[in-house]
């Protein structure tokens, strides 16, 4: 009668062991396998005669929708920025960027402008690398105030490809459109060689990073 339960004992120190291996081994696979990144995005400067800030939650739901990537990229939610937006003492931009970051342990900081001159649009965005204390610059120009959106989208893409290095459905479709163009523009112009091609239109191999002065 007492085989049955030395048995029962060893199994129970078996299986208690391999809990004891199970448990550390999903912790170091929760902690490592991922390096999410996190992006602060204040909200962008509208500049115009008229009023047209109605765009503002349009523009932040373009940008959280298309720069969010489950486990990659974390965009830290606009109750937060806000709240330390008011917090912030300072108008310089470069400052506030700083400071932002610190508060929220951003990676990158995306600030950005619309522009309304002449019934034209100029939408501008920089993205902050904090740990590199570098930005990078994106425009695109719209005509009407209903493209400003679709305009964002492209933006996004870029940011995507050149900053994470994510080639979205987005940026393929945008990468193909300009192939097309480049295409189009050699065949209308044979006579001129590739570095004559309009700077918009050749494929950018590598981000052109700048240096954040931002003390």
């Amino acid at each position: 009668m007492k085989k049955p339960l030395f048995y029962k004992c060893v199994i129970l120190i078996q299986l208690f062991f391999i809990f004891c291996l199970i448990i550390p081994i999903n912790g170091f696979a929760d902690n490592s396998a991922t390096n999410e990144q996190s992006i602060a995005i204040i909200p962008f400067e509208i500049i115009s005669q008229e009023d047209i800030t109605y765009i503002q939650s349009g523009i932040l739901q373009m940008l959280y929708s298309r720069l969010v990537w489950k486990d990659h990229v974390n965009l830290i939610k606009k109750d937060i920025i806000l709240k330390h937006l008011g917090a912030v003492k300072t108008n310089n931009n470069n400052k506030i960027i700083k400071e932002i970051a610190a508060l929220t342990n951003a990676d990158y900081v995306l600030s950005g402008s619309i522009t309304n001159f002449s019934n034209a649009f100029s939408i501008d965005t920089k993205i902050y690398d904090i740990k590199n204390q570098q930005y990078l610059t994106f425009s695109e120009q719209s005509e009407v105030i209903d493209d400003v959106i679709p305009k964002l989208k492209i933006i996004s893409a870029r940011i995507n490809q050149k900053v994470f290095k994510r080639e979205t459905i987005d940026w393929e479709e945008l990468a193909k459109k300009e192939k097309e163009k480049t295409l189009q523009w050699q065949r209308q112009n044979p006579e001129k060689l590739m570095p004559s091609i309009p700077r918009e239109m050749q494929e950018e191999k590598t981000p052109i990073w700048k240096f954040w002065q931002f003390l």
